[in-house]
Parts: structure tokens; C-alpha cells; sequence
């Protein structure tokens, strides 16, 4: 590796240099196991390495995360694409379960976490969605469906509230909430726009011409619309360019899905997986407006690739809201 690449964009984040010295370690320790520099490392070698920290209990978050960053630094895309799959998964299933006694008693609580098997950081996502089904199917067993909704609609990627301090702004010198979608809409158009020019990854995908203007010609896409006090939002396809480039149903769904939980189950099938999972990717659809608008937020799933869809759609309810309009 080239530690002047790594050491240099590191000094954003403050880090004393024995952290770095272990940082640094996490990744010749990876190019020592597969005996080859990490800038010849391919999508088989990282399998085979997480494959590795699984069986030896090292599957920590610590000892990939600064792989992932430094594929993203040497511009190794399709490697750094594919490495943040992992991380999509992180802690989504620990964070329902603590959930559940917002709604429902310690007592249910203590009994889901006796029957539950949780799947380990880094297993491949064709594995998931067997973990995906017997979740929801002991959580719906000790639960009623309407609870179950609400407890799966959370913000399960803990995402800190100070991530949407700056849209929180935004809104509070807006003259409406429906003139802070458009601009927003306008912003994310102008976000892809830049990571478009600049060949850079937009979270887990590369943007093109075409996913601007499908986006741009969409508003309920990464921003929302108001219609009788009820915001809709679609999801942004999870591999954009693929999805606007497919004509096979399936596949086209599974491109637009961006749950490593179920979409490899949208090819393969062999779990019988409820949309209801989806409320998981709704509670990520309304957080930010629930930030924004500083209190918790009813959601409705619409549609989901998991039930024959091609997008995922929410509406949230603002009736009860003191929005303004």
C-alpha cells in the first residue's frame, strides 16, 4: 500500500499517529494474507479475507472499514462498491431489537432475543435473507403486524441527528415545507451533478447522465411532494445505471432495491419474505423529516421491488404535523 495516500487523507480525521500505525496495520495484514499488494487485490480476494476474519472471530468493523477507504482513495471503485455492502448491514438487526420496547414490553423483548439468531458482520448477502425471514417471522409471532411495522420503521442505521443539521436550516428559512422539497430536489440534482464530473462514487454507486435526468424529472426522488398533508418519496434505484439500462422484470427490481437483507432473495426466491420487511427502508426514508420537523412520523408503505414493484415508494402522514405550509 502507499501509506503517503492513506496517511494524507487521513489528516481529516485528527487521529494520533499509534491509531494510524493500527489503522495502517488492518491493511498490510490484509495484503499479507492474500500475499499480493492491495492495488492487484481483487472482489475474490476481499471474500476471501472476510471469509477469513469470520472464521477467526476478527470480523470486526475496525479491521475492514480502512480497506474500504483506501479502495475509495485509489480510486479501486468496483472494489470499495462492493466493500460497502458489508457495512449496509451493520448493526440493522441489533437495532430493531432494541427497539421493540418502544412499543411493546421488555418481557416481548426478552423473548425475541432468546429465539433470535443474528447473522455475523461480513457473511455474504446471498445468506441474508434466511436471517431476514426468521426474524420477521418470530417478531410477527410475538407481535401484533401494526406494532411490527412501527418497531421495523426506525432509524436502524444509526445515523446521528447533526447529519441533517444543515437541511434542518434549510427548512427553517424556507417559506414552506414545499418549497424546501423543490429546493432540495434542486441541491440533489446540483450533488449528483458534481459526482458526475468529478467520477466519484455516489454512496454505493457511479452516476451518469441519464440517472441525473431520471432523478431531476422525478421530485419525489431524494427530495418529496405534498399532496393533502401526506409527503411521498420514492427511492433512488440502487444501482441506477443498471436499473434505467434493464428490461428483465427481475432484474430491473433487483437493481432498484438497496436492501442487502432481501435482494439477492428478489433473484434466487427461496424465502417467502413479506413486504413488511420494507418498513425497515421506510423508517430510513422519514428520518431526516422527522429531524427536520422534530417529531416522530407516521409511514405507509407503498410499493417495494420485494412485491413485484420496480421502485419503493413511502407516503408519511403530516396531518397531524405543524408543518408549514
Amino acid at each position: 500500500m502507499n501509506k503517503d495516500i492513506f496517511l494524507a487523507r487521513y489528516k481529516k480525521f485528527k487521529i494520533d499517529n499509534k491509531t494510524l500505525d493500527e489503522y495502517i496495520k488492518t491493511v498490510t495484514e490484509y495484503e499479507n494474507y492474500i500475499n499480493k499488494d492491495i492495488e492487484n487485490t481483487n472482489i475474490n480476494d476481499i471474500k476471501k479475507y472476510v471469509d477469513y476474519l469470520i472464521n477467526t472471530n476478527e470480523n470486526t468493523y475496525n479491521n475492514l472499514i480502512h480497506i474500504a477507504r483506501y479502495y475509495y482513495y485509489i480510486n479501486k471503485q468496483v472494489n470499495y462498491i462492493h466493500m460497502t455492502k458489508y457495512f449496509n448491514s451493520l448493526g440493522v438487526l441489533e437495532n430493531i431489537v432494541d427497539r421493540i420496547p418502544l412499543y411493546a414490553s421488555q418481557e416481548d423483548h426478552d423473548k425475541l432475543i432468546k429465539n433470535i439468531q443474528l447473522p455475523q458482520f461480513g457473511i455474504e448477502s446471498s445468506v441474508l435473507p434466511s436471517y431476514t425471514k426468521d426474524f420477521l417471522d418470530k417478531l410477527n409471532k410475538h407481535l401484533p403486524k401494526s406494532m411490527c411495522n412501527k418497531i421495523l420503521a426506525g432509524n436502524n442505521h444509526n445515523i446521528p441527528k447533526s447529519a441533517f443539521d444543515k437541511e434542518k436550516e434549510y427548512y427553517n428559512n424556507s417559506a414552506s415545507l414545499e418549497v424546501y422539497l423543490k429546493e432540495r430536489h434542486k441541491r440533489k440534482v446540483a450533488e449528483l451533478t458534481r459526482y458526475y464530473e468529478n467520477n466519484l462514487i455516489w454512496f454505493e454507486q457511479m452516476i451518469t447522465k441519464e440517472a441525473i435526468e431520471y432523478v431531476k424529472g422525478n421530485q419525489e426522488i431524494l427530495s418529496g411532494i405534498i399532496k393533502d398533508d401526506k409527503l411521498y418519496i420514492t427511492k433512488i434505484p440502487y444501482e441506477i445505471s443498471n436499473y434505467l439500462n434493464e428490461d428483465d422484470e427481475k432484474m430491473k427490481r433487483y437493481y432498484a432495491c438497496h436492501c442487502s437483507f432481501v435482494r439477492e432473495n428478489i433473484l434466487t426466491e427461496k424465502e417467502d419474505i413479506p413486504k413488511q420487511w420494507c418498513y425497515c427502508s421506510a423508517g430510513f426514508a422519514k428520518y431526516p423529516f422527522e429531524i427536520i420537523l422534530e417529531q416522530e412520523l407516521d409511514v405507509k408503505l407503498l410499493k417495494t421491488p420485494l412485491n413485484g414493484d420496480f421502485i419503493c415508494r413511502f407516503e408519511i402522514d403530516l396531518s397531524n404535523t405543524n408543518y408549514k405550509k
